[in-house]
């Protein structure tokens, strides 16, 4: 029996919708009725279809799942003829409804920043922060360190505030972005070359306008991005003056950008993963080389490893890695050597380590799914526990025979 091709999205939603609900009262431990479910579906966006064949729609969902790496409802074994375009719409509506289920559970600014005393200031950005640094013109010769001074002040400042806020502004703001509040960011202590900062070369190349920054741990996006005038009821875009060349603390402005913002909701930003650096604690320049864990700090080397480990073992972030993993590709694939295969139990999940001291966010993005093989790769002979092999050095590998 194969799954009927020409069920409505409406339909597909709403059978998807069911599923999920089905799942979260089990892992609930709650009771619930399938044959009440189904009738409702039936008395509703399901009226033109039998019993069975919701009951097997069920089931092709519970086969999406098992592929996604992901718990599926006890009650519906998976049937596995679903069709790669079948399989595909079910895998979207399904990502799409579990996203929004999260979005439902966002926090509120106040619940990540305990005040205003705690924020730095405002900067002036032409969009969303797309990496884990905030970046600030040169001052000077690069051969001194006063070329460096903003990104020096504000790893000095962040020891009290460490909190930023970037609001859209500047004679090359993006258009859809001016004039609104669109991240909060945490600093770190490191500042230094944007270009020793970052890995990626796109965003190397796409921010060489900024040759210094300052590594920032953790980002938030804002969920609505409010209009500093429209939605927050400011006058005019006077906070944001002088905020084009470094993060400026405007006064009693700050007090009431707070009031305005604590009760908006945030989430974090899936960001690339930030550098693997190890932050000390104080202001630190960096030209080229990320600072690591000295090895008289043996002892905090071996609690950030066993935290990375801790959060590879975490079966729900390794789920939504895998989950994110398929979406990408089709099917669960190693991303260093290309394997795939339909049981996501042959893969693990891998974190590139950052080392960085204090809270930050792991999110599931920031992990990688590879096979056993190239898993075990990364960390055999590399240079130190909490400096496995990169995925450009395992592709490398891979290329050159696994040798």
């Amino acid at each position: 029996m194969s799954v009927e091709s020409d069920w409505t999205e409406a339909e597909l939603e709403a059978t998807v919708a069911a599923y999920l609900e089905i799942l979260r009262l089990e892992e609930a431990g709650k009771p619930y009725s399938k044959s009440e479910i189904r009738r409702q579906l039936r008395n509703g966006p399901l009226a033109r279809r039998t019993d069975g064949s919701v009951e097997y729609r069920m089931q092709n969902i519970s086969h999406v799942m098992t592929a996604l790496g992901q718990k599926r409802v006890a009650g519906y074994a998976p049937a596995a003829n679903v069709g790669q375009e079948n399989s595909a719409r079910l895998q979207r509506i399904i990502s799409a409804l579990q996203i929004g289920a999260r979005r439902k559970q966002d926090s509120i600014l106040a619940e990540v920043i305990p005040g205003p005393h705690s924020i730095m200031g405002v900067k002036a950005v032409f969009g969303p922060i797309s990496s884990h640094v905030l970046c600030f013109g040169g001052h000077g010769s690069i051969n001194d360190k006063s070329y460096f001074r903003v990104a020096a002040s504000a790893a000095q400042r962040a020891k009290t505030r460490p909190y930023v806020i970037a609001i859209g502004g500047g004679k090359n703001v993006q258009k859809a972005f001016e004039g609104r509040v669109v991240n909060v960011a945490r600093l770190a202590f490191v500042y230094g070359l944007t270009k020793s900062l970052l890995s990626d070369y796109a965003e190397i190349e796409r921010l060489a306008r900024w040759p210094v920054a300052i590594a920032l741990h953790d980002v938030w996006s804002f969920v609505k991005s409010p209009l500093l005038i429209d939605d927050l009821g400011f006058p005019d875009r006077k906070i944001l003056s002088g905020a084009q060349d470094g993060i400026v603390h405007p006064g009693d402005a700050i007090e009431r950008l707070w009031d305005a913002l604590r009760t908006q909701p945030v989430r974090p930003a899936a960001l690339p993963l930030p550098g693997n650096f190890y932050d000390a604690g104080a202001p630190t320049l960096v030209n080229k080389h990320l600072p690591t864990i000295p090895s008289s700090k043996s002892e905090e080397g071996k609690r950030v490893f066993k935290l990375q480990r801790a959060i590879e073992r975490d079966p729900k972030m390794a789920k939504e890695a895998k989950r994110l993993n398929y979406a990408r590709y089709g099917a669960i694939t190693c991303e260093a050597c290309g394997f795939a295969h339909s049981d996501s139990a042959m893969f693990d999940a891998h974190h590139p380590t950052p080392l960085a001291v204090g809270k930050r966010t792991t999110l599931p993005e920031h992990l990688l799914v590879l096979c056993p093989t190239c898993h075990r790769r990364a960390h055999r002979n590399a240079p130190t526990p909490l400096n496995p092999y990169t995925l450009d050095e395992l592709k490398d590998w891979v290329a050159s025979g696994r040798l």
